[in-house]
């Protein structure tokens, strides 16, 4: 198995692109998930429970 990896032929590039560009997009993601509003956080979550709250559809 471990020879196959050795033996890319040139397969290190694309390899190496997506490793990083994951690792990029996951850190992002959690840099944005940090820096998240506790209050926004707070009204999103409870956001399917309130039923206090009439949509369009309802009224109809």
């Amino acid at each position: 198995m471990f020879n196959q990896i050795k033996d890319l032929a040139g397969g290190e590039l694309y390899l190496i692109s997506s490793l990083i560009m994951f690792m990029v997009f996951f850190i992002i993601v959690g840099i944005y998930l940090l820096k998240l509003n506790r209050k926004h956080i707070e009204v999103m979550s409870e956001l399917p429970l309130t039923e206090n709250q009439s949509t369009a559809h309802e009224e109809d």
